[in-house]
């Protein structure tokens, strides 16, 4: 399938009045005559770098219909970072390989990791690596039951979970040996005979977040696990393998202190990577991060979208998994993050909830794919934003729309992408004088009733750009600058 991104309409008139008189209904809130949102840029105040924009993938279900709903992911979204998971859990080693941490049983392991579920993932990151896509390999769901235990005290920061639980859900301490052993022998598997191209490795999922999107590990016990990991990496020749940690589900907690107060580990680390479904962002982890001995360590917003997947209405398709979740993912760059994932790439069983889950930008009706509403406003960001592009200063002086605004040198562009959430509907962008700048912008919306549609191209002229946008909707504005 083609998107439409670049579908240059004949009429512009036409589909400009056509989006105004569909935007949907508005609240009877009326606007100052003259009224207008002011957004100024400064490219010359620059930020962080961009590593790129993704998705989150479940590769147990991988099969020759997905291909093309991964090229698309690529070609069309832009999609340049998949974190995928091959198992969907942690517990595969239902029973201790030979009771020896240190010795890797490989007629047990060589049968698990041939199963077609780990199968069906290998060949999902062969494919992605036939892409040119080196896949984040990353790991979700509760640790064997022989590794856990309920010896923890109560938890002293933010959990999902509240109250009592049925089973232990707490990793072991003294199973750490154990639990890199498995996880480690995954990762060699996966490289030496399932033959993957890979860089980054998250080995632990929302430990804040048990019993069902990781195992208990407490903040004061994480950099302790993954010394355990990394330890084990390098015994096994997987030195080069990037450690993504921590992978919280509440971005608040402090698991990242302790890692970075562990000099050895911090030697493997190269994200640090956190989920936000709320208002919550990174700021607060960003800060702590450059206050530290590392403050180069990459930042991840490696899940992001919503969490009301069983409502499948245009309403909260739109309000939720399109502008709000779009909305978490600038507030996130806006504050330092270099990537953002969204979750789900398509609609899928997921055996840690476990059930059919409809997180997806792409419709799954029996393995026939296809863009959602959320997926065009994902692409607003994706598309345009490429891998190597820079944060640049950008500003609006109304809470109803926030934007993010980059510098691609590769491509002598700028781009502002916005989402606007109410009035006043005239919007001016300004540019500051005595420095080149583009001649045009070419404007691209996701409405209600738009999906990445290019509308105008806006001439500049004394330092700024003037247009009307709806109620609500996002926008991208793309202009090259003249050498």
């Amino acid at each position: 399938m083609r998107s439409n991104c670049f579908h240059r309409i004949p009429h512009i008139l036409g589909a400009l009045l056509c989006s105004l008189l569909l935007a949907g209904p508005r609240p009877a809130l009326a606007q100052q005559p003259g009224a207008q949102i002011q957004v100024s840029i400064n490219p010359q105040q620059r930020f962080q770098m961009i590593d790129g924009f993704g998705v989150n993938f479940n590769g147990t279900y991988f099969r020759d219909a997905q291909k093309p709903m991964i090229d698309l992911l690529i070609d069309d979204l832009g999609a340049t970072i998949f974190r995928l998971d091959p198992y969907g859990l942690l517990n595969w080693e239902v029973v201790n390989d030979d009771k020896d941490p240190n010795v890797m049983n490989w007629e047990y392991y060589n049968d698990r990791y041939s199963i077609p579920t780990f199968e069906a993932s290998w060949a999902a990151a062969r494919y992605l690596n036939s892409r040119g896509v080196r896949p984040f390999l990353t790991l979700s769901g509760t640790a064997p039951d022989w590794m856990l235990d309920d010896k923890a005290p109560p938890p002293q920061h933010r959990v999902c979970h509240q109250g009592a639980l049925s089973k232990p859900a707490h990793l072991n301490p003294a199973m750490y040996g154990e639990f890199a052993e498995e996880i480690v022998s995954m990762l060699l598997y996966a490289r030496t005979k399932a033959r993957i191209d890979f860089e980054y490795f998250s080995p632990l999922n929302e430990t804040d977040c048990y019993p069902a999107e990781g195992p208990r590990v407490d903040p004061e016990e994480i950099s302790k696990v993954l010394d355990a990991i990394a330890q084990r990496m390098k015994k096994e020749g997987l030195g080069d393998v990037k450690l993504v940690v921590a992978d919280q589900a509440m971005v608040t907690n402090n698991y990242i202190g302790p890692i970075l107060h562990d000099d050895d580990l911090m030697k493997q680390v190269a994200v640090f990577s956190f989920h936000t479904y709320g208002e919550d962002s990174v700021g607060s982890q960003v800060e702590r991060i450059r206050q530290s001995k590392y403050p180069e360590t990459r930042v991840w917003l490696s899940e992001y979208g919503d969490l009301n997947d069983l409502d499948k209405s245009q309403e909260n398709e739109w309000e939720n998994f399109s502008l709000a979740a779009t909305q978490r993912a600038l507030r996130a760059l806006n504050q330092g993050a270099m990537a953002a994932l969204y979750w789900d790439a398509y609609d899928n069983y997921h055996e840690h909830y476990p059930r059919l889950t409809f997180y997806g930008l792409m419709q799954n009706v029996d393995h026939i794919y296809s863009p959602k509403k959320r997926y065009y406003a994902a692409k607003q960001l994706y598309h345009f934003v490429r891998p190597a592009s820079q944060r640049i200063a950008a500003e609006s002086n109304s809470p109803n729309l926030i934007v993010s605004a980059f510098r691609n040198g590769a491509r002598n562009e700028l781009i502002l992408v916005g989402v606007k959430k109410g009035p006043p509907d005239h919007v001016r962008v300004g540019l500051p004088g005595g420095q080149p700048l583009p001649a045009t912008w070419d404007l691209y919306e996701t409405t209600r009733h738009l999906d990445c549609v290019k509308v105008d191209t806006l001439a500049i002229a004394n330092g700024g750009a003037e247009f009307d946008l709806p109620y609500e909707g996002i926008f991208t504005l793309v202009g090259t600058i003249k050498k």
